[in-house]
Parts: structure tokens; C-alpha cells; sequence
């Protein structure tokens, strides 16, 4: 038997990405949550059933083209992380420099898109019906949601995100930022250093 917060992360997980990141924003208010909910949205963050591998390659050589391996010795098959947008797997460059790639999983950016259609009309219902929820802003929340899964969506702005926090931390030798390799990074593949570490959680 599931508990209540199992079923409610399972039902996330068959609703989809859009449901699946809204979990994750849930996992860090537990002000907000009970902490057996908290528990299980947590493992949105690198739990969520991954892709075969044929399914990432197939992405990768949409990006880089059916010479894919001329750009890189090897990939792991077995991802290290799997989430709502995308999945991260250990790769090799044809010079033998370890890398991490984060690929988006295809077709995320049209689900998105429809699940967020959904949303705004949820959120219209509830500003419409709802009086107490008014002074909550359902529709501006929705907004704001959108924006950050629009920027999520381009890895070209991530890189460039790692790019300038790497900058703005270059003289502090407690912080170590993966290197990004921007010759093979495109809007749905990111390439970075290989690091190892614990998570902060």
C-alpha cells in the first residue's frame, strides 16, 4: 500500500515535466508541505524514470549531426541523473577528457507548453471563482512559472549562467566551478568537467 504523498508524487510523475518541476519547487518549502510530501519531491530532482539510451543518442545526433562520434569517444549508456527535462550521462571527448552531458529529453518544450495551457486555465478558474485566492495572484504565479521553465528550456543560457558565476568566483579557491565546453553545448545538450561531489541535501 502507497501512502497519500506517494500517490500524489506518482500522480506528478504521470502528469508530467511541468507537474514534475512544480514537485520540485514543493520539495523547498516545507513551510509550505508536510515532510513526508517533501520526502517524496524530493525525488524529482534526480529520481524520475529515465530514457533509454538509443532515445538520447538519437537527440544527440540531432544536435551535433550523424558524425556524433567524431566528437566524442564514448558515452555511459547508464545516466547519473534523471529529471523532468532532462537526463545527465558520463561521456568522453575524442581527446580523452572526461565530461558530464545533460541532454533534454525530446518533444519536453511542446509538453511544457500544453501542460502550462492547462495551468493558465486553472488559474483563471480559480481567479474567477475563487474570491481568498485572488490576493495569491494564481495567473501572475503561472506567469512567473513559465519564465523560469522557458529559460530552463535553453541550456545555452545555463552555460552562460555556469560562464559568469565561474567568473564572479575565479579568486575563491573553495569554490570550484565545472568547466563548460561550449563547442558542444547547443539549447538542448549541455557539455561540463566531470566533478565529483555530495549533494548540499
Amino acid at each position: 500500500n502507497y501512502t497519500v504523498a506517494e500517490r500524489v508524487r506518482m500522480s506528478f510523475e504521470e502528469l508530467g515535466p511541468t507537474f514534475i518541476k512544480l514537485g520540485q519547487l514543493l520539495a523547498t518549502r516545507p513551510d509550505l508541505v508536510p515532510e513526508d510530501f517533501v520526502a517524496e519531491f524530493e525525488k524529482f530532482h534526480d529520481q524520475v524514470n529515465p530514457l533509454p539510451f538509443d532515445v538520447i543518442e538519437k537527440v544527440l545526433k540531432e544536435e551535433f549531426g550523424d558524425n556524433l562520434y567524431e566528437y566524442f569517444q564514448s558515452f555511459d549508456p547508464t545516466p547519473v541523473g534523471s529529471a523532468s527535462i532532462a537526463q545527465v550521462h558520463r561521456a568522453v571527448l575524442k581527446n580523452g577528457t572526461e565530461v558530464v552531458i545533460k541532454v533534454q529529453r525530446p518533444g519536453i518544450v511542446h509538453t511544457i507548453n500544453e501542460d502550462l495551457n492547462v495551468l493558465y486555465f486553472l488559474a483563471g478558474l480559480i481567479d474567477t471563482y475563487i474570491d481568498e485566492a485572488r490576493h495569491f495572484n494564481p495567473l501572475g504565479i503561472v506567469d512567473e512559472y513559465f519564465k523560469t521553465l522557458d529559460l530552463e528550456t535553453n541550456f545555452v543560457v545555463e552555460a552562460n549562467n555556469i560562464r559568469r558565476f565561474s567568473q564572479n568566483f575565479a579568486s575563491d579557491l573553495h569554490i570550484k566551478i565545472p568547466q563548460v565546453y561550449f563547442e558542444f553545448t547547443t539549447e538542448r545538450v549541455l557539455t561540463m568537467q566531470a566533478l565529483t561531489g555530495i549533494p548540499v541535501s
